[in-house]
């Protein structure tokens, strides 16, 4: 409120404005206002009989919800029983960006998908060039173990 021109009840206003400030160490309001904390809301949630769903059901209700035909979409998003979240992803899906709506909720349910580079300093692996032989005897068998030293001789690394 600004304050009167007239020197005399300028005076009485700036006296008056003077008289109710707050000085220092003092408190206009020593109640002040309630606060609400996250640990109160969640008290509170408790008391009504809310609990919070797994990981894996969320990730459940994401499928069940891209699974639905658009009637069943439609009366999911207007049944005010349900809970809201669920109602705002039917709307999602429903409206014109329901393609990404989609992929967002498989990303949540699935996780997004992993790629692995197996390179060597950004170059592709070169696979080595598979030879297969087929052996009828032993003596056959025991020309190709001399060829390539690493093969085990019979017996050694069976299990059993």
């Amino acid at each position: 409120m600004p304050t009167s021109k007239d020197p005399i009840k300028r005076k009485k206003q700036l006296a008056n404005l003077q008289k109710n400030m707050a000085r220092p160490g003092d408190v206009k309001n020593p109640k002040g206002r309630p606060r609400t904390t996250i640990r109160s809301m969640i008290d509170d949630f408790e008391k009504r009989g809310m609990i919070v769903p797994s990981a894996h059901e969320i990730s459940k209700i994401y499928v069940y919800i891209a699974s639905q035909t658009e009637e069943e979409l439609k009366q999911t998003m207007m049944d005010k029983t349900l809970p809201m979240m669920t109602r705002i992803i039917a709307r999602g899906v429903l409206n014109k960006k329901g393609l990404d709506v989609v992929e967002r909720i498989m990303d949540r349910a699935y996780g997004k998908e992993q790629r692995i580079d197996i390179t060597t300093n950004g170059k592709d692996l070169k696979p080595e060039p598979l030879t297969i032989r087929f052996v009828a005897n032993r003596e056959e068998l025991e020309k190709i173990r001399n060829e390539v030293p690493d093969i085990p001789a019979e017996g050694a690394g069976k299990e059993g």
